[in-house]
């Protein structure tokens, strides 16, 4: 079924059009219209008409586009602004005339649940409580739960555009700074006990200016990021420092700050000042960015069967999902190579000392090393890359998007090139974990050459200097010279010779 939620938030209003097939959404169409209506009811009370007008021109281009879309049904929302405004809604009234469907105007708890129930299939995490933040443009929502139950949940003034309404000064002057302080004091203060008997384990933040954040973050840091920051984790202490300098430069220094979008830079200091104060008196450490939401949730719980899934499952599905979008599923070649690949590692375990992780990154790499020969042959692996990083893969850390990048973009070569963007950008040790699961898939993919499946089975024995991999299966359909190509990275890496013993020919 392919469905279509219209998001009439306080700060923006969006489109989501996607494709569900029980629990699994996949999107199709995103669309954004930033409009301010909740600064707008915070200084008037109401939407001026002007605004009002704007609004209904919006909301008959998004609806527009979820029908040439193809959407057969169209759930609709409003938040903050319009749940506030005196005039709210006789403006609702004429939105529902130009969207052709009813608009449901959520309470905070309920915009708590389903930005929660967002978050949940986007970001992996495991069985504990999870404190969710949805800082929008009207308010900031709390709800802390496990797995697809919410068990606490609340709702604060604290959206960005409604704050920054009374911020006076640009740059924000110290009584300003104070003023913003005294706000999420005033509403997190009295929350701090019911957050913390909840003991959420995982702190999850979700909303455009959160994500703007995070990149802005990012860039600060000449930290690469792959098209999505979804599971990109910040200290407390590095979105401080960014506070602090985002408050400190007006409007036109903001803009040039490296990774900001023009949109964003009227108010991201406001939502700076908010998210990393309400992060502090929560005593969270550090927080991680969702990319879905509250649009997402809606989907999901029209669903009505949605169960969070365990974080390997999520990872393994959204591979897969990447798979078949490129019909990339059907050769057997891929899974065969990772099948050949959790053997090598578990059979040299002692020799790269690698944990659990590392395994299922080199897995998952090895079902998405030849997916770039769905563009072309040639340079394939070059284009396979380029689809990982840019995949959106719910499920994967920045981090391990970068891994499974580098590793699919090197599977052929000699080695790794110390200036691959994503290569750069992870620390020692990821690089470390990285060079050393390379080498495994070379020699798996090695293995299968022919795209034959002729080796069902390695046994790795040791001796020394020495690493032997005993083969089983029909033969193996590959030359000397190829299998001295695809093992010799590993004798480097590993200060070992190899030697292959092929069963069926002994």
């Amino acid at each position: 079924m392919r469905a279509a939620v219209l998001d009439l938030g306080s700060n923006s209003f969006h489109v989501l059009v996607a494709d569900l097939d029980g629990a699994s959404v996949a999107p199709l169409l995103r669309e954004r219209e930033m409009l301010h209506l909740g600064r707008a009811v915070a200084r008037h009370g109401e939407i001026p008409a002007e605004q009002a007008q704007a609004a209904v021109d919006t909301v008959a281009h998004l609806s527009e586009l979820a029908r040439r879309a193809g959407a057969t049904t169209v759930q609709a929302v409003a938040t903050a602004a319009l749940r506030d405004a005196s005039n709210g809604q006789q403006v609702l009234d004429r939105l529902r005339d130009v969207a052709g469907t009813p608009i449901r105007v959520l309470d905070g708890q309920e915009e708590a649940r389903l930005a929660y129930l967002g978050v949940r299939a986007s970001v992996a995490v495991g069985a504990e409580p999870v404190l969710v933040l949805d800082l929008g443009g009207g308010s900031l929502e709390l709800a802390i739960g496990v797995g697809d139950q919410v068990s606490w949940s609340t709702s604060t003034p604290l959206g960005a555009s409604r704050l920054s309404a009374d911020v006076v000064d640009d740059p924000p002057s110290a009584r300003d700074l104070a003023w913003l302080r005294e706000q999420v004091e005033g509403n997190i203060d009295p929350l701090v006990e019911q957050v913390q008997a909840h003991a959420p384990a995982t702190c999850i933040a979700v909303g455009g200016t959160v994500r703007a954040l995070g990149r802005l973050a990012a860039a600060g840091r000449a930290r690469w990021l792959p098209a999505t920051v979804n599971q990109l984790t910040l200290p407390t202490t590095e979105l401080a420092a960014l506070r602090d300098h985002l408050t400190g430069v007006d409007l036109a220094r903001r803009s040039k700050v490296p990774g900001m979008k023009s949109r964003r830079a009227d108010h991201v200091h406001v939502a700076a000042a908010v998210l990393t104060r309400t992060l502090e008196r929560l005593a969270v450490r550090e927080v991680t960015v969702s990319d879905w939401g509250l649009r997402e949730g809606l989907l999901l719980d029209a669903a009505g069967s949605f169960q969070p899934p365990e974080a390997t499952v999520l990872r393994a599905d959204e591979v897969a999902r990447l798979r078949r979008s490129l019909r990339a599923d059907t050769d057997p070649h891929s899974d065969h190579v990772a099948e050949l690949a959790g053997q090598l590692f578990d059979g040299t375990a002692q020799l790269h000392g690698l944990g659990p992780g590392d395994r299922e990154l080199l897995i998952l790499a090895a079902r998405l090393h030849a997916i770039g020969g769905a563009l072309a042959l040639r340079r394939q692996q070059v284009h396979g890359a380029y689809l990982v990083e840019n995949a959106e893969l719910r499920g994967f850390s920045p981090i391990e998007v970068a891994i499974l990048s580098t590793l699919v973009r090197f599977h052929p070569s000699r080695g790794i090139s110390a200036s691959f963007p994503a290569f750069a950008s992870l620390a020692a040790a990821d690089r470390h974990r990285t060079e050393r699961l390379l080498p495994l898939l070379q020699v798996a993919d090695g293995l299968d050459r022919a795209h034959d499946q002729a080796v069902t089975h390695v046994q790795v024995r040791r001796d020394r200097g020495r690493v032997e991999l005993w083969l089983d299966g029909g033969g193996l359909h590959v030359t000397a010279a190829e299998l001295a190509r695809r093992t010799r990275l590993f004798e480097e890496v590993y200060a070992v010779e190899v030697h292959i013993e092929d069963r069926a020919v002994a």
